[in-house]
């Protein structure tokens, strides 16, 4: 699949500003901008990378301004946002803009033609930008700015007199050393250029949307010098920036990573369109971390490693890819993570693990049985993953799981009036949006499917008197579950239960998975009273809304400063990762997958196919406004918004 824009969607800004696109690096680090490469977030960057020991993500090398000397004029190709103005207003030369594995911009000046490409090597702390002279009648002079950011990926950067602003000669470029406790950064070209040193701050670059999301969004860049080189026609320049010296010819730096591109998509070769593209684009990612080791990227371009996401974004990024090493990679990973049967809600480089959360653990047994239904592979869960699922079990038998206790009745409490454990997490003031405390629909759900997968899949290999106690558990809350959670006026299930006179009626989305994951305990013509439920107030084009439109805490817009998002982040927002357990519970309820497919497909469509060439190209947005239009919010591209729907997609496909 290739997306082109022509010139008329690029000169409309109201267009083309929203279209972004992502290359990674395999790291966690990124090369991202609009498709004009006029950034319009703090995000935006050339280069931002992870760097080891901090935890943290930094722009390093913000853009690389370029203009061409033309017969003695010049003409700038970038584009800039700065108070009031657009600066220079390089858009207007660009013919149509393309992306297939790696973003391609074709500029005309008069009968003179040039290609922009930009790529990141797999595993290497670098970006690649090259500029080639397509045809031109005459020679033309190439002045390349590089400017830095050089900070932390939420900050911004100001003109300071802390920079070392000297640079050091390195073939065909420089060294530049800004900064004391950050790495160098080395930027060179693969043919003879000259660069002339010109220290100097340019200032006041705007990002648009920040302040729509009311943060600080002016930037002042550092500005190191100038390259200049002479090109004719069919000559081209490779800007290498990188953490490391150029060691290798740039121009087989660049061959490998294209011919590196071209094979990840020939894996994907025999799929349809979108599952082809999508699945390509899922290896955004996979990450091997700062220690080496395999992760999943919560969402681009804000999130690092969370524990809840990756878990349910493991069976569609890697397992539906048929990446199976990588899928057992990360979960043995948990395995060291576990403690007293919790597992991390985010996983920190440095340690300092968050254990803020009571849906990780439970999922595990969600990804498990998906590893296993995959693979077959029954003696890796046997031999790795099986002494850790029964400490957590046990855990929470013997009330020994932080914030968690397990109820006479045999279900799951967790947390307290100022707790948010659940994946509606939002704070505001100190104090959950959406208070859940007690016990969550979704929290008991995964417990029962726990429990039973312990118990039908696994019950010779458990230990004995743990499969006693879980029987015993099992029949507590098949007993008592219905009768706790049964919503008989809205045909659903509460949302919580504090006991019979504490329970929410709000109609939320998390009951689905108390009829979609593998072992439910829920009558069928109650799970099909609840689809109707939820198919009348949550289900949209792009997802599932988090909150019924009828109940007067609905928030129908996500925008403004960070508190009034909050407050709307799971108060009616879409999410689309939801479709995975609605199609989930869909072919449970109704077992006829013929049905089923086309109900989902006409539902969904628009997701996998217009949005992903709306806002991040080839991607799915993290979250959705509730009502029409339905336009995409947050993160550009979000872990497990494309991982449940290349797990739908690969449900769809015709048997």
């Amino acid at each position: 699949m290739k997306i082109r824009l022509n010139r008329e969607e690029l000169l409309d800004l109201q267009i083309s500003l929203k279209k972004e696109y992502l290359l990674t690096n395999g790291k966690g680090g990124y090369c991202s901008s609009t498709i004009l490469d006029c950034h319009s977030r703090k995000y935006h960057g050339l280069l931002v990378l992870p760097i080891s020991g901090t935890g943290k993500l930094f722009n390093l090398l913000s853009k690389i301004e370029v203009n061409v000397v033309l017969e003695g004029k010049d003409f700038h190709l970038s584009t800039n946002k700065f108070p009031g103005i657009y600066h220079p207003t390089g858009h207007k030369y660009i013919e149509y803009f393309e992306l297939e594995n790696y973003p391609v911009t074709n500029y005309r000046i008069g009968d003179t033609f040039i290609s922009k490409s930009i790529v990141m090597p797999y595993l290497s702390d670098t970006v690649l930008v090259k500029y080639e002279v397509k045809k031109s009648e005459k020679p033309i002079l190439l002045k390349a700015t590089p400017m830095l950011a050089y900070r932390e990926i939420h900050m911004l950067s100001k003109e300071n007199l802390n920079i070392a602003p000297r640079t050091y000669f390195e073939k065909n470029g420089f060294k530049i050393d800004p900064y004391p406790g950050l790495p160098p950064v080395f930027i060179q070209t693969n043919v003879k250029s000259e660069f002339f040193p010109s220290p100097q701050w340019w200032k006041n670059f705007e990002y648009l949307k920040e302040r729509n999301r009311g943060y600080d969004y002016q930037e002042d860049l550092f500005i190191p010098g100038v390259f200049e080189i002479t090109l004719k026609e069919g000559d081209a320049v490779i800007f290498r920036a990188s953490l490391d010296v150029a060691t290798e010819n740039i121009d087989n730096e660049w061959n490998d990573t294209v011919k590196y591109y071209q094979k990840t998509a020939s894996m994907f070769k025999d799929e349809a369109e979108p599952l082809k593209s999508l699945k390509i684009a899922a290896g955004s990612f996979l990450i091997k971390n700062t220690s080496g080791q395999d992760g999943i990227v919560a969402g681009y371009h804000w999130f690092g490693e969370w524990g809840r996401d990756t878990l349910i974004s493991l069976p569609g990024l890697t397992l539906c890819r048929g990446d199976f090493s990588t899928a057992r990679n990360i979960l043995k990973k948990f395995c060291g993570l576990e403690r007293n049967g919790a597992l991390p809600n985010i996983i920190d480089e440095k340690g300092g693990h968050a254990y803020n959360c009571v849906d990780t653990p439970f999922l595990m047994f969600w990804a498990c049985q998906h590893y296993l239904n995959f693979t077959n592979d029954s003696a890796f869960i046997e031999n790795e993953m099986l002494p850790m699922l029964q400490n957590i079990a046990s855990a929470v038998i013997d009330q020994k799981m932080p914030n968690v206790w397990h109820g006479e009745d045999g279900l799951i409490y967790a947390g307290n009036e100022s707790t948010n454990l659940t994946w509606m997490d939002a704070m505001v003031d100190g104090r959950p949006v959406t208070p859940r405390h007690g016990a969550a629909v979704e929290i008991n759900a995964l417990w029962y499917n726990a429990i039973q997968f312990l118990l039908k899949d696994f019950g010779e290999k458990i230990d004995p008197a743990l499969k006693s106690r879980l029987i015993e558990a099992a029949e507590k809350f098949e007993y008592n579950f219905e009768e706790a959670f049964w919503n008989e006026p809205d045909q659903c299930l509460y949302d919580y239960y504090r006991g019979h006179h504490d329970r929410s009626w709000f109609i939320r989305p998390n009951q689905l998975f108390a009829i979609g994951l593998p072992y439910t305990c829920i009558s069928k013509e109650r799970a099909i009273l609840m689809i109707e439920t939820i198919d009348k107030h949550l289900v949209t084009h792009y997802g599932l809304r988090t909150l019924s439109p009828r109940n007067p805490n609905y928030k129908g817009e996500y925008r403004g400063e960070q508190r009034l998002r909050d407050l709307a982040y799971h108060n009616g927002m879409v999410w689309p990762w939801l479709i995975g357990i609605y199609t989930d519970a869909l072919f449970k309820v109704y077992g006829d997958k013929d049905m089923v497919r086309e109900k989902v497909k006409s539902q969904f469509e628009e997701l996998w196919t217009l949005h992903r060439e709306q806002y991040g190209l080839f991607h799915i947005s993290e979250l959705f406004r509730p009502d029409p239009p339905q336009v995409a919010k947050g993160c550009m591209a979000q872990a497990w918004s494309e991982a449940e729907v290349i797990r739908v997609l690969e449900f769809l496909k015709p048997l």
